[in-house]
């Protein structure tokens, strides 16, 4: 990862440590090929390399979506950041678009520092998942295209078709 782009990830960690205090950050690499690694590479420079979700609380249960693009995996709602749009934005504004719900943002369940490369090891590029906490008032959802399904389950018991981040953050 080039100097400017560390810097810029180091960074962000620092400032959203500063703004919801301390929080898990699991390192991801993945080796992609070339045009992928391009696309990947062109996406950091614009600030876009990376994304948000939020672990949505109502009450005592928690938001998770399936996305049509994975349709048998419940997640929670969230997408990747848009050119210069802080991980807050994303979030409050994917949980606004998928759902229909307004939602604060009240800490930082964990951070994916997911750098892609084009060999096992390699120098690459970085971006950040930040999956926030968050809360709503709303328990009635409209749902978007993407979204094929929404429900509030039990936190601590979840459906078993979940990703390994929701586990893991349901679990932690």
């Amino acid at each position: 990862m080039s100097s400017s782009g560390w810097n810029r990830v180091r960074r962000r960690l620092a400032g959203l440590e500063r703004d919801y205090g301390a929080f898990d950050v699991v390192e991801e690499e993945t080796v992609v090929p070339r045009a992928v690694y391009t696309d990947c590479l062109q996406a950091a420079e614009a600030g876009s390399l990376g994304g948000a979700r939020v672990v949505l609380r109502h009450d005592d249960e928690v938001l998770l979506v399936r996305y049509g693009d994975h349709p048998d995996a419940w997640d929670f709602p969230g997408g990747s950041t848009e050119r210069g749009e802080s991980h807050e934005d994303t979030a409050k504004f994917r949980v606004h678009d998928d759902v229909g719900a307004t939602c604060s943002l009240t800490g930082v369940a964990r951070v994916i520092e997911q750098s892609f490369a084009l060999v096992e090891d390699g120098d690459g590029v970085t971006g950040l998942w930040v999956f926030f906490e968050g809360e709503t008032a709303e328990r009635d959802l409209a749902l978007s295209e993407e979204i094929l399904e929404a429900r509030w389950f039990d936190a601590a018991d979840p459906p078993d078709a979940v990703g390994p981040h929701v586990a893991a953050i349901l679990d932690g």
